[in-house]
């Protein structure tokens, strides 16, 4: 096996073991806009940065949920602003995920956040949304950008949208805040910000999906994969499910060495 592939995974892992050996024991408040867990706990690591190098990382072999992973990132880029889709269906939590649907729709979708200019229309009735003052831009208006201007320091896809900011809807938020894209050397290389993130269920998936999301817009400027520079401002573990998250991390571990 690539031994630089074994570092990256191993990095990796590295990060989440240090919630329950180092990380500082909180208060939840509410996780996903739920006040059901305000009486539990969890560890937290702040302001993590961890970098991958997408040319030597192995996807296959990070710990995705595999197919799901792969089936919600061709629903995020598939043009479509879904609400609520179909992969959510396999998600292994997806149990846990309906509770948050109101009316059969979540408070919001990524393939919403990708493509907002079509998002929350009425049998498909599209309309175009507009900002304060122009139309809103989407994936493909990000991508056109690096065409036309290699050089850009602009190219932004926010994910967290003003309809999030204070949460005055009180109702789930996007852990995303988005994705910052750089042409250096015939290469393309992402800056990934997340706000929150839970290392049992997402961090893995989160890597997963946003690689994909730096080999598509590569591939589509027919560029190298570059860094994927991950930066998270609260990486956390439920206190209940320490458990969980190192039986999974063992075992992912044992497959990686053989």
């Amino acid at each position: 096996m690539n031994k630089k592939h074994q570092l990256q995974v191993l990095h990796l892992s590295q990060v989440i073991d240090l919630l329950p050996n180092s990380g500082r024991l909180v208060e939840s408040g509410t996780w996903q806009g739920n006040d059901d867990y305000q009486d539990q706990k969890m560890f937290v690591e702040r302001n993590l940065r961890v970098l991958f190098d997408i040319e030597n990382l192995q996807l296959d072999k990070i710990g995705a949920d595999l197919p799901w992973a792969e089936d919600h990132f061709q629903e995020r880029v598939g043009g479509e602003p879904t609400n609520p889709g179909e992969a959510y269906k396999t998600w292994p939590y997806a149990k846990q995920t309906e509770e948050y649907m109101d009316d059969k729709v979540f408070s919001h979708t990524y393939q919403e956040r990708f493509w907002p200019k079509l998002a929350n229309s009425e049998e498909k009735g599209y309309y175009i949304h507009v900002g304060i003052r122009y139309n809103v831009g989407d994936l493909q208006d990000v991508i056109n950008q690096l065409r036309e201007n290699p050089l850009t320091r602009q190219a932004y896809l926010p994910i967290f949208f003003p309809e999030d900011t204070g949460a005055v809807h009180k109702q789930r938020v996007p852990c995303t805040l988005g994705y910052y894209f750089w042409i250096e050397d015939n290469k393309l290389h992402c800056n990934y910000m997340i706000r929150s993130c839970d290392a049992l269920r997402h961090l893995r998936n989160d890597v997963y999906l946003t690689s994909r999301l730096l080999i598509y817009v590569a591939n589509e400027l027919d560029l190298s994969y570059g860094k994927l520079h991950f930066f998270c401002f609260n990486l956390h573990v439920f206190q209940n499910d320490v458990y969980a998250l190192t039986k999974k991390e063992n075992k992912l571990w044992k497959e990686l060495i053989g």
